[in-house]
């Protein structure tokens, strides 16, 4: 029996009221604190930075691989490390909010549950976290060796991969309590995702899960269980989706939001999970082709769909900590666990011979990169900012004697409608059987598109593949001709191709104006630069249309611009090794971003 409509609003109420509750009184913040961050639209750096000690963001600003070497060598206890990170978490949790819903007030205080506030994380672990790094530490001291090469070191999880204990609710109300909405009780609570396990033998700190999107199916973070989720770095903005509470979280949460520390989430990528998130927020972030990492036991929208499946992704602060994390992951074997699972360990060869065409400061060697910059899909122009960002890759590589050429490839316009054609096949059946578990609407930007119609036909379904098929074999095809080509900043979910993402540059307002005589080159352009000229912030059941350039041309300004860099399929040791070498040389131009 459906439950009756008004008690899915109860459920969500009560989860944000037991999250709220996870959090130590001490770590608790006033009435004022919350008003000053509610009237802040950066709320990274120092804002965050004056909630903690010194002795915190000491910890806070260690990069990921020399936290490891200083809990190793016993500079930093597990316990302290972590109880910095999950303090900063729930600092972060508190103040992100949507400053145009004020909290509603409740015998003069606020209530947590009506606040919009408290819609970074889906799950606050801090107990088991906690309990994580005291046994840790004992390990240490007991063996005199760390558990595995993340020995301490905190991570967070996009809510899809279950924990044992915690809710997975994948940003469903009928989830809440449940295993993927079912309560039978040797799986609630019961099953644990391969990777987790995976994570805890690495010695990793599992201290939260993150928010996420209804669905997973839309570059935003909204559900109606938290609200939205905005950008921290300037909450006029999104922060990106599907994993964009991680974005949120490690903007001003544990170790990410400070200054730029390294710390990483595990994430899903459908169709940008990870890239689009860590764009908007100025991160980092590798999409592996799928099952190079383990999916089992793992949430998903539509699961029987993997013709086009979505990849275990990874974000995090810094081009390092990525690397640090995929490679940890792969020494597990993780094939031997999951018969999905490619068998490729991490291939060193591979990495040092990308990295060795150049220089310390990037600057090419021998054999220099070939690297094809894909500048409009001939869809949609990129704004300012971000045709700003690839002229900046374009000049940087280009002074540093490497190959530049502009990419043409096959239209993306058929792979997105065979992509997305994928992902509606069932005919939204998937997505509305869990929203009828509670009762709960299809969150506003999404009614359009996932309204309950009849699937499509098997004949149908197979047309599609072939279309899929050709079109991949057409953009071999084309990348054969160029030659050699290594990497390009283009993303095509369809071809399954890795893909990472780095920081470039940030918008500034005295450079990126916007061109009032463009020619939009479609309704689809035309309204992409609408969003241009303005802002338009969803929440829950309505649109607040916030500023224009012309009302506040600081609208944009110091937004995070970043880029992809693709590769051919199981191609990530080349892709992060290119990344590696684009952010050491937009480092030395003095293009740094970080948060």
């Amino acid at each position: 029996m459906q439950i009756l409509p008004a008690s899915w609003q109860a459920a969500a109420r009560a989860k944000r009221l037991d999250l709220h509750s996870r959090i130590p009184k001490e770590w608790l913040l006033s009435d004022f604190d919350l008003e000053k961050a509610e009237r802040q639209r950066n709320l990274t750096g120092t804002f965050i930075d004056s909630f903690l000690d010194d002795d915190e963001k000491n910890i806070i600003d260690q990069g990921s691989v020399s936290l490891a070497e200083k809990i190793k060598r016993r500079e930093y206890t597990a316990v302290a490390v972590t109880q910095a990170f999950c303090k900063t978490a729930a600092i972060a949790q508190q103040i992100v909010s949507l400053t145009l819903c004020p909290a509603i007030a409740t015998n003069g205080r606020r209530d947590p549950a009506d606040s919009a506030k408290n819609n970074c994380l889906h799950e606050i672990m801090f107990d088991f976290a906690m309990q994580t790094a005291t046994d840790l530490d004992q390990h240490l001291a007991d063996s005199g060796t760390v558990k595995g090469p993340l020995h301490g070191l905190p991570v967070s999880l996009k809510d899809q991969f279950h924990v044992k204990g915690y809710d997975t609710t994948m940003g469903y109300v009928g989830w809440i309590g449940t295993y993927e909405g079912s309560k039978d009780p040797a799986k609630v609570h019961h099953i644990e995702s391969q990777i987790v396990k995976e994570l805890l033998s690495l010695g990793a700190v599992l201290f939260c899960k993150t928010s996420l999107p209804q669905t997973l199916l839309i570059g935003e973070t909204i559900n109606n269980i938290i609200g939205t989720t905005l950008n921290p770095v300037n909450q006029l903005l999104s922060c990106g989706g599907s994993s964009g509470g991680f974005g949120t979280d490690i903007g001003q949460s544990p170790v990410q939001w400070t200054r730029a520390p390294e710390y990483y989430e595990l994430t899903l990528a459908k169709g940008g999970s990870v890239r689009i998130p860590a764009a908007f927020c100025g991160m980092y972030s590798i999409k592996p082709t799928h099952n190079r990492l383990s999916y089992r036991d793992v949430a998903n929208t539509n699961p029987g769909q993997d013709t086009y499946a979505s990849s275990v992704g990874i974000m995090g602060t810094t081009v390092d900590a990525i690397r640090l994390v995929l490679t940890s992951m792969l020494s597990t074997s993780p094939w031997l666990r999951d018969p999905n699972v490619v068998k490729i360990p991490w291939d060193s060869k591979t990495e040092t011979l990308t990295l060795a065409r150049a220089d310390a400061k990037g600057f090419a060697k021998d054999a220099p990169l070939k690297i094809g910059i894909y500048w409009t899909d001939g869809v949609v122009t990129p704004h300012p900012p971000v045709k700003r960002g690839l002229c900046i890759v374009h000049d940087v590589l280009e002074v540093l004697k490497h190959k530049v050429v502009d990419w043409d490839p096959p239209s993306q316009s058929t792979a997105k409608r065979v992509h997305v054609a994928f992902l509606k096949a069932d005919g939204a059946h998937d997505v509305h059987q869990q929203l009828d578990l509670s009762g709960e609407p299809l969150i506003p930007p999404l009614r359009g598109s996932f309204q309950l119609r009849d699937p499509i036909s098997l004949l149908e379904y197979q047309d599609l593949t072939l279309q899929g098929k050709a079109y991949n074999e057409a953009y071999c095809d084309y990348w054969n001709s160029t030659s050699h080509a290594d990497a390009y900043t283009e993303s095509i979910n369809l071809m399954d191709y890795s893909a990472a993402v780095i920081p470039v540059t940030r918008a500034d307002k005295s450079v990126d104006v916007f061109d009032h005589a463009y020619q939009p080159l479609n309704e689809v352009d035309r309204k992409n630069w609408e969003a241009c000229k303005s802002t338009l912030l969803l929440y829950s059941y309505r649109s607040v249309l916030i500023k224009t350039p012309e009302d506040d041309p600081d609208t944009y300004d110091g937004a995070p611009v970043g880029l992809q860099i693709v590769a051919r399929k199981w191609e990530e040791e080349k892709v992060w090794a290119i990344a590696k070498i684009l952010d050491t040389a937009l480092k030395n131009r003095g293009e740094e971003i970080s948060i």
